[in-house]
């Protein structure tokens, strides 16, 4: 008989794990709470640990089609003037997508694997043996439970595994806005810019011909900069070089408080947390997604390979929490760069940029590994543990 697994949360993170299972041969059901898919505008980085899990699982190019890969970046003061600058790795592929092309190519592939997806099912909770509680008080079986419903994880927190959730003292509005095709063909389409004025930034990225993502941050407390919603007015006056950006805010943008997340444990029994419920971090380095791939990738390989589920988890949470947790740190701290005064910024950045040692353990931390390499995951978790320490 096929193995099961029921898996709570039809975002990124599930839907990946659900596929990768369904290629093993699993009978996958992912319960999502909402009537669709929740496909916010947004944009998203996909690193090239990212891409090659999205390649081993098929569905790479329909994510990338038509997204950008940007060559360049520059960091410029509120005046306009540039204060640093530098290119993206040649060996490390970055693009910009449409969080909904994602889910959607995921979704596809899901289903056409013989996976099922249901709607209107909200989970509340799990138990260690295989039971996912769900809202309309009836319970499912399977060998193997997933949690990935979210930094407010229900089932993570009637689990009891939540050890600490710390508030990077950031605001964030997310939001997409249209481009046109002599704007694409500019620097505009080929550049990341990201504009400051004292602890407020804004940061542009291209995704597509049509279309950029936009990321505006503010320090906790700062009234004006985290308001329900983005002022408009406020945020030309911030950065009057960039208006053209500000003027295509839609009225109504995604916000959110940045924080990150850490877990007594990504397991317990034989149920697992992953994505944003486990591992959630300031989106400040774009490789959340990354991590949430690599985790959902090695999750199904680890635990089809090891025939039974407990040691599967446990060489999975030993070969994947090293490394995450480093980039979690790291993505705290650079946050933490916002706080600085002006000048002191200015200098942390610059030297981040100038060092080929400092910007592979963090610009580009992580994105090297290949998941979906032959033999990678039967390779011992100690010398990760070793570069990438555990961080409590």
């Amino acid at each position: 008989m096929k193995r099961t697994v029921e898996i709570a949360g039809a975002g990124i993170a599930g839907l990946t794990t659900g596929l990768a299972f369904a290629q093993k041969g699993w009978r996958v059901r992912v319960h999502e709470q909402g009537s669709a898919l929740c496909n916010r505008r947004e944009g998203i980085f996909i690193w090239e640990n990212g891409l090659r899990v999205l390649d081993a699982l098929g569905v790479l190019t329909p994510t990338i089609a038509g997204a950008s890969g940007p060559a360049r970046y520059e960091r410029r003061n509120h005046d306009d003037k540039t204060f640093s600058n530098g290119h993206f790795g040649g060996d490390f592929r970055l693009f910009v997508v449409l969080r909904e092309t994602l889910v959607g190519a995921l979704h596809d592939a899901l289903v056409e694997t013989g996976g099922e997806i249901v709607f209107n099912s909200r989970a509340i909770g799990a138990q260690p043996d295989g039971r996912l509680h769900l809202a309309d008080e009836n319970t499912v079986h399977a060998d193997l439970v997933v949690a990935a419903d979210g930094v407010n994880s229900s089932i993570r927190d009637s689990l009891g595994l939540l050890r600490w959730r710390r508030a990077a003292n950031l605001y964030g509005y997310h939001a997409v806005i249209p481009l046109d095709r002599s704007e694409y063909a500019a620097d505009a389409g080929s550049t990341h810019y990201e504009y400051w004025n004292g602890s407020r930034r804004l940061f542009y990225a291209p995704c597509s011909g049509v279309s950029a993502y936009v990321q505006l941050t503010s320090p906790v407390g700062d009234n004006a900069g985290s308001a329900a919603s983005a002022d408009r007015l406020f945020w030309r006056q911030l950065f009057p070089a960039v208006t053209w950006i500000v003027d295509r805010l839609p009225g109504e943008c995604d916000r959110e408080w940045f924080e990150t997340v850490r877990l007594e444990s990504w397991s317990s029994g034989r149920v697992a947390i992953i994505g944003s419920a486990a591992t959630a971090q300031p989106p400040i380095l774009g490789h959340e997604i990354g991590c949430s791939l690599a985790a959902a990738y090695a999750l199904a390989q680890m635990i089809d390979s090891a025939g039974d589920i407990v040691s599967g988890l446990v060489q999975w949470e030993l070969c994947e929490r090293p490394i995450t947790h480093w980039i979690q740190w790291l993505a705290h701290w650079y946050a933490q760069v916002a706080l600085l005064p002006a000048g002191a910024r200015i200098a942390v950045l610059k030297a981040i940029d100038a060092s080929e040692w400092t910007k592979p353990r963090i610009l580009l931390a992580g994105i090297c590994r290949d998941m979906a390499a032959a033999g990678r995951l039967s390779q011992a978790a100690a010398a990760d543990t070793f570069i990438y320490p555990l961080i409590h």
